[in-house]
């Protein structure tokens, strides 16, 4: 028979590996995107001219080589040296709160994971060029929108879902507190 202490220990290490599991879906997913998002860039620099728009869906979807000085979307911000030491801070904060967050559910550290793979594979653009390889380019005759990349989308997804998971969570707790009241 097992000591009270043994059992708490035992408890501690089961506990510790469920966290660890659930850390590997934000670290797994982070790895994911950044594999894709480079494969994405490769292929996009090898088989594609600079500026030379490649019609997939008609003039909805096109495919067109571009270097991205700014932030996500071609936005204007900063310098790159700046956007640089900015991405690269906010890869480790995101990734030290993967690392505390192994309670959370499994999507929401997949969600931080799709930002922390996004955020690495624009950084490794930036130490490698100096700047972002965009290609996608999507729009309506004259509107377009500014061309992005595959980390620009899960970086994008990833704010999403965590804002949807945050609002679930919230709304479940004010429910909780509700029915505690009550009682």
């Amino acid at each position: 028979m097992m000591s009270a202490p043994d059992v708490q220990m035992s408890l501690m290490v089961c506990i510790l590996m469920t966290e660890q599991k659930t850390r590997l879906y934000g670290y797994l997913t982070a790895l994911a995107v950044l594999a894709i998002d480079q494969m994405t860039k490769i292929l996009a620099r090898g088989e594609l001219e600079l500026h030379h728009p490649e019609e997939i869906i008609g003039s909805f979807l096109r495919f067109t080589l571009a270097w991205n000085q700014g932030a996500a979307f071609s936005m204007p911000w900063g310098g790159p040296l700046f956007l640089t030491v900015i991405t690269a801070a906010a890869a480790v904060m995101v990734s030290i709160f993967i690392w505390k967050s192994g309670k959370r559910s499994p999507l929401f550290l997949a969600g931080l994971g799709a930002i922390l793979g996004g955020a690495l594979g624009n950084l490794l653009d930036r130490f490698m060029y100096g700047k972002v390889v965009d290609f996608i380019d999507i729009g309506f005759t004259g509107w377009r929108w500014p061309t992005f990349n595959v980390a620009d989308i899960a970086i994008t997804i990833g704010g999403i879902l965590l804002v949807i998971l945050y609002k679930k969570e919230t709304a479940a707790e004010q429910e909780r507190e509700k029915k505690t009241d009550a009682v």
